[in-house]
């Protein structure tokens, strides 16, 4: 973890330290829930965009735009859940 966390501080051009803090005040102030209401906004956001996808005429544009995102995450080295 040490490691992978210095590694952000370089990729960030900061220091461990400021990240940390940050971390802890982000805790203190409450950004957790304001992490989870954005969180409940993109899942809403998502379900309406597939739904839209999904009702249009073309029926391989919501398939493809699956793939692109999958091949977009894979891009930047993130896992997807589907």
């Amino acid at each position: 973890m040490r490691a992978e966390l210095t590694a952000l501080a370089q990729a960030r051009q900061t220091d461990v330290g400021k990240i940390v803090r940050r971390l802890i005040a982000n805790e203190l102030s409450g950004a957790r829930e304001r992490v989870d209401e954005v969180l409940d906004l993109v899942l809403y956001i998502a379900i309406a965009v597939d739904g839209l996808l999904a009702a249009q005429p073309d029926p391989e544009l919501r398939h493809e735009m699956l793939r692109l995102w999958k091949a977009r995450l894979a891009e930047e080295g993130r896992p997807h859940a589907a």
